[in-house]
């Protein structure tokens, strides 16, 4: 018998498009909920982001983040459509949507026109820099909040041009945000017997990312900059090649560093009172840096490995894609996850989080455009 999972019975209504709002319903979906993915007539945006292959159509983003849902087209400036629309709002639990403030109120589909029919509605709105202030009419993806939060400010090397995190950690991260806020509403309305209006925006995800310098600013009035590879704060720690690859590496407690120097065999390092503690290595960081990095190209990747993890160091190996997937670790972490819809199958990664009670709820790939609306339709329809 399978165990009941915690979003089992509850329906969610998902408009968004792209990542963030589509990876909260996955994850609603995930925790057993039934969620309709809601498209206007030319589809979810995220539908034209083919890979970066010409001769490959394949949609990653589609697949990634909208598996485990059934498909609903339906064009909400027809009065049909949205009657519909309606009929199934009135008998959800949570709706997801990330339009730009004020188009679900000239849809007819805002907040407070949903809890007019439904009033303990789970409502909750996905945008990029929030409903309220000079810029909430702005679209905003991963790229721009990157640029307007300060991420991309402290991201690359000191003396060059700033750059983009290598993923779309913002949406990521807010379809995480999301869903967080998505279950903390539904726990408050079952112990309380309310719903809820949810504004979650990318630069809100953004800045909350960067808490510890923004703290650090707003405390003490340090800004911080670009520092590449090596942590402006904290020495030694950064990402430093070796004869054949990258390691990256952290030994800032004084048994680490003690334990890192003996690793290195370096005797002008080992039991130099001078370097003992943070503040002394500091004061000669880029002599630091520029002798470990010396050290660590004389050997490969695989020795530091090894020579770190009997120190007991923190270390990592800087990895590609394919090494990732085939290393034990991923394996035994059980990160891939393979779904299927009309014999396609995608693979692709589960969300992050495990359980001991339940298991996330089998799913299906991502459903083609519109691709179950004649059933929702007549599942819904007027009486």
């Amino acid at each position: 018998m399978t165990a009941p999972r915690p979003m089992d019975g509850l329906l969610v209504l998902d408009l968004t498009t792209m990542i963030a709002g589509p990876l909260a319903g996955t994850i609603c979906a995930d925790l057993g909920a039934e969620v309709i993915k809601v498209e206007p007539p030319s589809g979810d945006g995220s539908r034209a982001y083919f890979s970066a292959d010409p001769t490959v159509r394949f949609s990653s983003m589609t697949a990634a983040f909208n598996r485990g849902k059934r498909g609903l087209c339906v064009d909400l400036t027809d009065a049909d459509d949205l009657a519909l629309f309606k009929r199934i709002a009135a008998k959800a639990d949570v709706i997801l949507e990330g339009f730009r403030p004020g188009v679900a109120a000239r849809l007819g589909i805002s907040y407070d026109d949903i809890k007019a029919i439904n009033d303990d509605i789970i409502y909750v709105s996905i945008s990029g820099f929030g409903q309220r202030g000079p810029e909430a009419s702005r679209p905003g993806f991963d790229s721009a909040v990157q640029g307007e939060s300060g991420l991309m400010h402290i991201t690359g090397e000191p003396n060059e041009p700033p750059q983009r995190v290598g993923t779309q950690v913002i949406d990521t991260a807010t379809g995480h945000v999301a869903a967080q806020a998505t279950l903390a509403a539904l726990l408050n309305r079952e112990r309380h017997g309310v719903g809820d209006y949810i504004d979650c925006s990318l630069l809100s995800t953004a800045i909350s990312l960067q808490t510890h310098n923004y703290c650090e600013y707003l405390t003490v009035d340090v800004p911080t900059t670009r520092a590449g590879s090596h942590p402006m704060f904290i020495t030694p720690s950064g990402t430093y090649e070796t004869s054949d690859g990258a390691v990256t590496f952290s030994a800032t407690m004084p048994r680490h560093w003690d334990a890192f120097t003996r690793a290195l065999e370096d005797p002008e390092l080992i039991d130099n009172p001078k370097y003992a503690e943070q503040d002394g290595r500091m004061a000669d960081r880029e002599f630091l840096i520029e002798r470990i990095t010396g050290i660590i190209k004389t050997r490969t990747t695989a020795e530091w490995v090894e020579r770190f993890r009997a120190a007991g160091i923190v270390y990592g190996e800087v990895r590609d894609y394919p090494t990732v997937v085939t290393s034990d670790q991923f394996q035994a972490n059980e990160m891939l996850r393979e779904v299927e819809r009309d014999g396609v199958v995608t693979r692709t990664v589960r969300t992050p989080a495990t359980y001991s009670s339940f298991t996330p709820a089998p799913t299906a790939g991502a459903p083609a455009l519109g691709q179950d609306t004649e059933a929702i339709a007549s599942e819904f329809a007027a009486e």
